[in-house]
């Protein structure tokens, strides 16, 4: 659990730092991407499903999730919620996914056409679980 309050500093420090919305990017986040995740804190659980990208101006994006998470007693829950991001700088992305009341902020960096990085789901009682995640894309970015 040690890594997560590190997480939560990290991606506080993003947000703080952010470029304008409307500054141009190379970086192309339209489309779908195969989304898959591993939640280590509190319990163990993966997650997988696709992250679709709608719309993107400049380097802000918006679009959605919809994954399914099994926990390590093989109990499936369907996840579907909102995703809206921006695009940090040259290799930066992070995005959250609303999920009911909480968000999952997801911190990453793209090599090619694949987002790797670490998420955080921030409840109202603090850092409640977290883990690491890849996107990779459908189409190529």
């Amino acid at each position: 659990m040690r890594g997560a309050p590190c997480l939560a500093l990290a991606l506080a420090a993003v947000a703080c730092s952010s470029p304008t919305d409307s500054s141009p990017t190379s970086i192309v986040m339209v489309g779908q991407w195969t989304y898959s995740a591993t939640q280590t804190s509190p319990v163990a659980a993966t997650l997988s499903g696709v992250l679709t990208v709608s719309q993107q101006t400049g380097r802000t994006f918006a679009g959605s999730l919809d994954a399914t998470q099994q926990d390590a007693l093989g109990n499936v829950t369907h996840l579907s919620g909102v995703v809206s991001g921006q695009v940090v700088d040259t290799t930066g992305i992070e995005f959250s996914v609303q999920i009911g009341l909480d968000g999952r902020q997801h911190l990453g960096s793209l090599a090619r056409d694949t987002v790797r990085g670490a998420w955080v789901d921030q409840g109202s009682g603090g850092v409640m679980s977290s883990g690491s995640f890849t996107a990779a894309s459908r189409t190529g970015t």
